[in-house]
C-alpha cells in the first residue's frame, strides 16, 4: 500500500490529510484539522478528465492514439474522450472502429480513453466554425447507423455525439442515440432556446464548447448558449484558454451553473504540448499564439481564424487561477469531478473516495508544478 500526504480535494475543498491506495484503487482517506503550515503541503487531486480533445503531443486519435494518451497523462489528464472531426458517415464509422480498437490496447500507465466523441458530422454548416464544411452531413438514421456500425454495445466506442438540434432529422437521431446509450451534446448550432429545450427533454445532456460556434445571448432570444446557463440537465463544456471564451463570460457561466455544471475542456489539437509555433493537421496549417491555435489568413479570410487550442487542461487550470477568473478548487472540480459526472463515471474517477480508481495528480507550490501523475496507481511520469 502507498500513501500520499497533502491537501486533498474532497467535496470541492482542499483538506489536509492522507490518502492510501493499493492495487489501483483508493483504499482510505484520513483528514485532519487545518493548520497554517498546511499551505506548504502539496495538492492531491483527482486526475483530470477531458471530454473534448483532438490531439496532443504531436499525436491524434486517428494516427497514434497511444502517443496522444501518453502525452496527455504526462500533463495531468488521466482520462479522455478522443474527439474525431466529421467525415462522410461510412468513413467516420471506419475511423471510429480503428481508433477504438487502438484504445483497447493502451498501456495501463497512460491516459484512459473512455469513449469517442464525434464532433459532427450532423451539425449546422452556418455554425461550422473550424470544422470542414465539406465533411458535414444531413442528419439521417442511415448516416448514424453507418457511423455506429452493426455491433451492439460499444463496438465502435462512440460515447458522445455533438449535433445541431434545429436541423431536420435531428430529433430522430437524438432518440436513436439515447436508445443506444450514447450521450448527445448540442453544439455547432443556431438552435433557439425552445429547440434546445426540446432536445434536452428528449435526452440531450451536454453543450459543446459553450459560447463557441453558437449564437450569442440576446435578451429576447437566449439561444443554446443562454439555455445552457439555465438547464441543469446539460453539462456545458467550456474552453479555458481565455481566448475562446473571455474571463467575464466564464464568470457569468460560473455564476449561473457553478463548477458542477461546467466541464473544463481543452479542445486541443495535435500541436498542443509540442512547443512548436506551426503545425499541420487534416491537411491545413495552424499557427499557435499563447496557447491558442489558429488557421492563418488565406482562402478568402483576411484574418486568422480560431481552430482550437494548444493547451492541456492543467495549463488552463493554471491560467484561470493565475488571472483570478476561477478559484483553484473550482477549476480542479471543473476539470475532474464535473466531466466524470457527465460521463456517468462519478464513482469511478474524478473523485477522491475509497473504492475509486487511483487516478491522481500531485501539484506543488503557487505555480501548481506537476509532481506526479498516477493512473490506476501507476506513475505516468516514469521513463
Amino acid at each position: 500500500m502507498s500513501e500520499l500526504v497533502g491537501r486533498l480535494l474532497v467535496g470541492g475543498r482542499l483538506v489536509p490529510g492522507t490518502l492510501r491506495h493499493a492495487r489501483g484503487k483508493i483504499e482510505s482517506l484520513a483528514m485532519r484539522e487545518s493548520q497554517p503550515a498546511d499551505r506548504e503541503l502539496p495538492i492531491v487531486a483527482p486526475g483530470l478528465i477531458d471530454l473534448h480533445v483532438h490531439g496532443y503531443g504531436g499525436h491524434d486519435p486517428v494516427h497514434e492514439l497511444e502517443g496522444m494518451a501518453r502525452a496527455l497523462a504526462r500533463e495531468g489528464t488521466t482520462a479522455f474522450q478522443p474527439t474525431l472531426f466529421p467525415a462522410e458517415p461510412t468513413v467516420l464509422g471506419e475511423v471510429c472502429e480503428r481508433s477504438w480498437s487502438a484504445a483497447q490496447k493502451l498501456p495501463s500507465n497512460v491516459a484512459r480513453a473512455v469513449g469517442l466523441h464525434l464532433e459532427g458530422p450532423f451539425v449546422n454548416p452556418e455554425r461550422a466554425g473550424a470544422l470542414p464544411r465539406h465533411d458535414l452531413a444531413t442528419p439521417s438514421l442511415a448516416g448514424l447507423r453507418a457511423i455506429l456500425g452493426p455491433a451492439t454495445g460499444d463496438g465502435r466506442g462512440v460515447r458522445t455525439v455533438t449535433l445541431a438540434p434545429e436541423l431536420s432529422g435531428s430529433a430522430d437521431l437524438i432518440a436513436e442515440l439515447v436508445r443506444c446509450g450514447v450521450r448527445v451534446s448540442l453544439g455547432h448550432s443556431k438552435a433557439t432556446a425552445a429547440e434546445a429545450r426540446t432536445a434536452a427533454r428528449a435526452g440531450a445532456c451536454g453543450a459543446t464548447h459553450l459560447f463557441n460556434a453558437m449564437n450569442g445571448i440576446h435578451h429576447r432570444e437566449v439561444g443554446l448558449a443562454g439555455f445552457s446557463l439555465i438547464e441543469r440537465a446539460l453539462v456545458a463544456e467550456i474552453i479555458g484558454d481565455l481566448v475562446h471564451v473571455g474571463g467575464e463570460a466564464i464568470e457569468l457561466a460560473l455564476a449561473a451553473r457553478g463548477p458542477s455544471g461546467l466541464a473544463l475542456v481543452s479542445d486541443a489539437l495535435r500541436g498542443a504540448g509540442t512547443g512548436c509555433d506551426v503545425f499541420h493537421s487534416h491537411g491545413r496549417a495552424h499557427v499557435i499564439d499563447d496557447g491558442t491555435a489558429y488557421y492563418p489568413p488565406g482562402d478568402g479570410r483576411p484574418e486568422r481564424q480560431l481552430a482550437g487550442t494548444a493547451m492541456g487542461q492543467l495549463d488552463m487550470v493554471r491560467r484561470l487561477v493565475r488571472r483570478g477568473v476561477v478559484g483553484l478548487e473550482d477549476a480542479l472540480e471543473m476539470a475532474s469531478a464535473t466531466p466524470a459526472r457527465a460521463l456517468g463515471l462519478e464513482r469511478e474517477c474524478g473523485i477522491l473516495a475509497p473504492g475509486a480508481r487511483a487516478d491522481l495528480i500531485v501539484l506543488r507550490g503557487a505555480e501548481l508544478e506537476l509532481v506526479d501523475v498516477l493512473v490506476g496507481g501507476e506513475s505516468a511520469l516514469r521513463v
